[in-house]
């Protein structure tokens, strides 16, 4: 049962420019002649190689201009602190979002080049046939580590994943959040018919904090935060459950584009050595969060150690932990057909993600 208080997207068709075309077709024959398996995975999705090495230092970027979608502003500070943009050759222009299903319309849209968003969000945008790639991928380092968790009040009476049934559990459509319920109910025998989801896009944490709510899906600083209060704990976390991804998603016309694409992954290995500094300098990025969240010195120390995540060349493990999901959600009725995961991912960059987090 789901109870939906509001919502909405807005989606426009882009048109495949001929030299996207063109490189496609190289791709296929380059694919053709391979033999490396996790080559084969992604023929679909990826540039030649020599489109993959492609840097600004070798297009002329002058005058190009990223648009770049964030969330609470945590991109742009982490990467104006490590200082690694200040010698960009091109401008970067952000846009602050909260979601990724808001940063995907505003790509397909042709406002914004990138955004970072869970993988989640991209699962619904490939069912939509919203013409975005997933150009980086950064993972939780540790497994025994978590983002992301169901949680309850402390007097609540749901003690274990079973309590869920007929329960109201907030629900944020296309996002993780959805992803972690729906595997929770499996978990417990349960489905979405045994609950009541509730969809809220504007005053969420109040309505769970009211009570008109029993559980709630909550990550990152949110959960963090949450939990200092010390009126809540976590029912289930999302360890071994979700696959503990972020992705950098680019619009289809930015990638066609060839010195948008220079551009995109000159600053993919920026953002990829900002997270390396980011986790190597826990006390230094802690006064970044400070700001965004409003929170003390310990608090945000905490939402920085919390799960640290690595950028990684995107693989066929990724690939295929992608498609299980987009499979979990056919399977369960929520998407109306099957999605080929292989086709949301271009991996053009990966060694350029490589070079920047070996630290050569």
């Amino acid at each position: 049962m789901t109870t939906q208080l509001s919502g909405g997207r807005r989606s426009r068709r882009a048109r495949l420019p001929l030299l996207a075309m063109l490189v496609a077709l190289v791709a296929l024959f380059a694919a053709a002649c391979g033999s490396d398996d996790d080559t084969e995975a992604t023929s679909d999705a990826t540039a030649p190689a020599a489109a993959a090495g492609a840097s600004a230092a070798a297009v002329d970027l002058t005058g190009v201009t990223l648009h770049v979608g964030d969330q609470y502003n945590i991109l742009k500070s982490q990467l104006e602190a490590a200082g690694v943009l200040d010698d960009a050759p091109y401008k970067v222009e952000w846009s602050q979002f909260q979601g990724g299903p808001a940063v995907i319309a505003a790509e397909t849209g042709g406002d914004v080049d990138l955004g970072m968003m869970g993988e989640t969000p991209v699962v619904f945008a490939q069912a939509a046939n919203s013409p975005v790639k997933v150009v980086g991928v950064s993972k939780i380092s540790d497994p025994a580590k978590y983002n992301f968790a169901l949680i309850v009040k402390n007097d609540s009476p749901i003690r274990t994943i079973a309590d869920l049934k007929g329960k109201k559990i907030l629900n944020s459509q296309g996002t993780v959040s959805q992803y972690l319920i729906g595997r929770v109910l499996e978990k417990a025998g349960l489905t979405t018919k045994d609950v009541e989801l509730v969809n809220i896009q504007q005053g969420a944490q109040a309505a769970y904090d009211r009570g008109d709510v029993d559980v709630s899906g909550s990550g990152g600083a949110p959960l963090v935060t949450t939990l200092a209060k010390g009126q809540d704990r976590v029912l289930i976390s999302g360890s071994g459950l979700l696959p503990g991804f972020n992705y950098l998603v680019a619009r289809d016309g930015a990638l066609s584009d060839p010195k948008t694409s220079a551009a995109l992954g000159d600053f993919l290995g920026r953002v990829a050595k900002s997270q390396d500094w980011y986790n190597a300098n826990p006390d230094k990025a802690a006064e970044i969060v400070k700001p965004i969240y409003k929170v003390d010195d310990a608090i945000a120390r905490k939402i920085v150690t919390l799960a640290p995540f690595k950028y990684v060349p995107i693989d066929s493990t990724i690939i295929d932990a992608h498609q299980s999901e987009a499979d979990f959600f056919t399977e369960q009725g929520v998407l109306k057909s099957t999605v080929d995961a292989t086709k949301v991912f271009d991996d053009r960059y990966n060694p350029i993600v490589t070079k920047a987090t070996s630290g050569s």
